[in-house]
């Protein structure tokens, strides 16, 4: 693959370096004139970054299920506290990055400025773990098992995708900088992983055969030209490369993937969005107000969607016009087999039987 064809979509926008004077009013107009969707379905996420550069930064818009999100990033209170206030009254919600990446809380900032927008906790890390995941389901068409799957970096993102690949039975090789870190930590995540899982996380010391041996390289560090050129040589022709971290490979590497017939991308979480906005979707307010929940029937008591029980409680599928029964509460946290059914459990079962089949008629 050239290098002009490498996939990169996922990267910042800088508007300045640190001491530079930036137009954070004209930058954030700009992209509230983007906005196509009603004003309830309009988004602002503002977040910070591990890594030292921008004070400000204008990410890439994003839009599903019916969501439009305009997307910066901040390094300073000041410029936080700007942005919070421009924002304010020009979008239903403000989603606040509550990951201290950096040394500046920007929920207590945004709480104090924001009087109009509906303040959402936002954790883009996990936002980034989604997309990884969904990423590599694509490209494996769905399909990792026995894959070979090198991770370097053994950070928050590394060390969270790397368990959730070997739970879905890849091999993993960790690596990062921090060798004796990274060796605690691949002993922590194989205590993890499911009692039968038939793949271990290993750490990669160096000493080990990788030549040809890896499916894909994934990186996941805060810092820039870190993937030096002989790791290449570790993934099989016509592999993957999958830069997380923004700017990880080095220009060497990428190179070198290039001869191999390596694929090389950047991580576009733009694919996770969805899992973003979960929280705003009517199901999930649905499912707090219609289908969990108690209410009483005479005398008999209907709980749903995970309250535990009373000994003899009905359990349904849902509080508001149910439509299966679930079974009879043990008072204990399960349900009652058949055959300890009392005849007043038995009376109540029916009783609400009935009632659900005069919803269905």
């Amino acid at each position: 693959m050239n290098l002009d064809k490498t996939q990169s979509v996922s990267t910042l926008a800088p508007e300045g370096k640190k001491g530079d004077h930036v137009d954070i009013k004209s930058k954030i107009e700009r992209e509230l004139k983007s906005f196509s969707c009603l004003f309830e379905c309009r988004i602002a996420t503002v977040g910070t970054s591990a890594r030292e550069s921008e004070q400000f930064a204008v990410l890439p818009r994003r839009s599903a299920l019916g969501y439009e999100a305009i997307n910066f990033l901040v390094t300073s209170p000041e410029n936080a506290a700007q942005s919070f206030s421009l924002l304010d009254s020009n979008v239903q919600f403000l989603f606040v990055d509550i990951e201290s990446k950096k040394e500046i809380d920007l929920m207590s900032i945004a709480k104090k400025i924001v009087k109009k927008a509906t303040i959402i906790a936002y954790k883009p890390n996990d936002t980034t773990l989604e997309a990884a995941d969904l990423f590599l389901r694509h490209h494996f068409h769905d399909d990792l098992v026995n894959k070979n799957i090198m991770i370097y970096g053994a950070g928050n993102l590394g060390s969270k995708l790397a368990l959730r690949l070997a739970e879905r039975g890849s091999n993993i090789y960790l690596s990062s900088r921090n060798n004796d870190k990274t060796k605690e930590i691949v002993k922590t995540l194989n205590y993890l992983l499911p009692k039968y899982s038939k793949n271990s996380i290993k750490l990669v010391t160096g000493d080990e055969d990788l030549f040809l041996k890896i499916d894909s390289l994934i990186s996941f560090t805060s810092s820039s030209n870190v993937i030096p050129p002989s790791f290449a040589s570790y993934i099989k022709k016509g592999g993957l490369a999958l830069d997380g971290g923004i700017n990880n490979f080095s220009p060497e590497f990428i190179l070198k993937a290039n001869e191999s017939t390596i694929t090389c991308y950047r991580l576009d979480v733009r694919a996770a969005f969805p899992h973003t906005v979960l929280y705003l979707i009517d199901y999930i307010r649905d499912f707090y107000t219609n289908i969990q929940g108690e209410e009483k029937r005479n005398q008999t008591r209907l709980v749903a969607g995970g309250i535990i029980g009373n000994d003899g409680d009905i359990v349904v599928d849902r509080i508001k016009t149910p439509a299966q029964i679930v079974g009879v509460a043990n008072g204990v946290g399960g349900l009652k087999a058949e055959k300890d059914l009392t005849a007043k459990d038995q009376q109540q079962l029916n009783e609400i039987l009935q009632q659900i089949n005069k919803y269905k008629q």
